[in-house]
């Protein structure tokens, strides 16, 4: 298979207000809605999510305002990467959806920000995509014809979603597009014909070297490259929402066909996509992970699929509530807390997660792991200084308060670091790592004790044996802080928040397994370099601490956002 392209789509973010209806009303006609929810939503994103947790490499440029800022959030989340996502518009794009009873939609979109998308924007976007990714369009955002020029040119191959089909895809150069993908509508708005098979002849007609498919709803998708024609029938599911389910089909399509699959192959797991997108409700947040695609792909064409487990956010209300404990029997969603006021949401966490005191540790843990790098730090400064002050020619008087203070500081820090990591060990996600975790804060301290004994002459021992006790404890600390690295990472993927691998993880257990090797090599060679062995400590254990703060951050947030 060849090496998989990256996906740079330039598309739209919407604020998507679902109202959902027995039926879709008529002109002049007044409904009650049977429920109002807000979604992130934007074909741009959806397609662009739905490539990401196929497992594609996507980048995105799109605007919102602040209010669509969660969106941005929800594409993090997905594995896009939405350094060039805009959100200081001043009006955000949204959209107006009313999905009925049988599942069927109408949408009322107003572009807003996708209208304030630059050229100048999408030179600097398509500036380091490599000949041969695929830029992805959609009819949503401004500038579409000027993207097109600019990807082509590039030799880029360019794909476009050509929807909403409207005038403003008059005087489209099919020619400068590697691939075209309309529903019927949409078919029949660009070529004037009825039947989709006749439709996609046409569109072929216009772009004899590149790919045009026509997806069919329920009843699949037909395609056309060249002479070959391709067709595949879907599959059978109860719809519960279809918003989106275009979308799905486009992102998991190309997300195939960037990693080298053929078309056959990548209309197969499209069309998967769309059909398991169908089973949930929203656009964005109803999209399948990629095992569920392969699964699904792999049946028979019109294979009832069956309905997935609910989605993380599709909880149950919790019992008592999240903010003062007080009991929600017989209370509903929407609805407010008796005795605070905080509005009941639904909410799912899995394991020990369930526990609201659980799930808190980790915000407190977070400032303790701060404290612990601010105190390492300064009681680093404070050591070094009575170490190399005298080849600095600095008074003695300061080289002794230094000394004092650089040990009382360092003390400190180990006793702290015992406290945010007892936090954060009884927050882990598994009971598992949680006793484990309990027990490795625990044995931190004593190596702690040891030095203390050892540094006030309470515990006499010939220097060979202090000597091994202060390495052996000094090692216990590299292994025990990349123990929590470890299980905070693992405890972010055990949730399913983002799907993308923590940075600041990797990061800090890097800092540490290379500290670490340079350290040891250091002291047991007899290195004469006490300062450097100092200077390797310092910055291995405070690069590994920020790293544990922010790993506590992010997991804190995420779970705010849940509850």
């Amino acid at each position: 298979m060849a090496a998989s392209s990256t996906i740079h789509v330039i598309g739209s973010m919407m604020i998507d207000r679902v109202v959902r209806v027995r039926a879709i009303p008529r002109a002049g006609e007044t409904v009650a809605a049977l429920s109002a929810q807000t979604f992130a939503g934007g074909k741009g994103a959806n397609q662009a999510a739905a490539a990401a947790k196929f497992g594609a490499r996507v980048r995105m440029l799109g605007r919102t305002g602040r209010d669509g800022a969660f969106i941005r959030e929800a594409l993090r989340e997905a594995g896009v990467r939405v350094r060039d996502i805009a959100t200081n518009d001043a009006t955000s794009g949204a959209a107006t959806v009313m999905v009925a009873e049988s599942g069927e939609n109408a949408i009322v979109i107003a572009p807003e920000s996708n209208l304030r998308i630059t050229k100048e924007g999408i030179e600097k976007f398509l500036a380091t995509a490599k000949q041969g990714d695929i830029v992805l369009f959609q009819n949503e955002c401004a500038l579409l014809h000027e993207g097109i020029a600019m990807a082509a040119a590039r030799a880029l191959r360019v794909w476009l979603n050509a929807a909403p089909a409207n005038a403003g895809l008059s005087g489209l150069r099919f020619e400068k597009l590697a691939g075209l993908i309309v529903n019927e509508t949409e078919a029949e708005a660009l070529t004037g014909e009825v039947d989709p098979r006749r439709a996609l002849e046409a569109l072929a007609k216009r772009m004899p070297g590149g790919t045009v498919i026509v997806t069919l709803g329920a009843d699949g998708a037909i395609a056309a490259l060249g002479s070959a024609r391709y067709i595949h029938r879907g599959f059978a599911v109860d719809a519960v929402d279809t918003v989106g389910c275009g979308d799905a089909f486009v992102g998991v399509f190309l997300a195939a066909i960037a990693e080298g699959r053929d078309i056959a192959q990548a209309i197969a797991r499209g069309n998967a996509a769309g059909a398991l997108a169908a089973m949930r409700a929203g656009a964005l947040r109803s999209l399948p992970s990629r095992s569920q695609v392969e699964i699904a792909a792999d049946l028979p064409e019109k294979t009832k699929l069956k309905p997935r487990p609910p989605a993380e956010d599709e909880g149950a209300i919790p019992a008592n509530c999240l903010g003062c404990g007080y009991a929600l029997v017989g209370r509903g969603e929407g609805e407010t807390c008796p005795e605070c006021g905080r509005v009941i949401r639904r909410v799912m966490f899995t394991g020990r997660w369930k526990h609201a005191a659980v799930r808190r540790r980790f915000g407190p843990a977070r400032w303790w792991s701060m404290a612990v790098t601010a105190l390492w730090i300064v009681g680093f400064i404070g050591l070094f200084i009575a170490i190399e002050g005298r080849g600095f020619g600095l008074p003695r008087s300061l080289i002794d308060w230094s000394r004092g203070l650089g040990v009382a500081l360092t003390l400190a820090c180990f006793i702290v670091a015992f406290v945010a990591q007892l936090g954060i060990a009884r927050g882990l996600s598994t009971v598992l790592s949680s006793r484990i975790g309990v027990t490795l804060a625990c044995a931190r301290l004593l190596p702690v004790i040891a030095f203390v004994l050892i540094a006030s002459r309470m515990l006499p021992l010939p220097w060979s044996v202090e000597n091994m006790i202060i390495v052996w404890g000094v090692i216990g600390f590299f292994v025990v802080d990349a123990w929590f690295l470890a299980m905070l990472e693992r405890s972010w993927r055990v949730a399913s928040f983002p799907t993308r691998r923590p940075t600041a993880a990797v990061v800090g257990l890097l800092a540490l397994v290379v500290a670490g090797v340079i350290w040891l090599t250091i002291e047991f060679n007899r290195g004469p370099f006490p300062a450097t062995r100092m200077v390797i400590l310092a910055v291995a254990f405070a690069t590994a601490w920020i790293a544990q703060a922010w790993l506590c951050r992010e997991i804190a947030r995420e779970i705010r956002a849940r509850e």
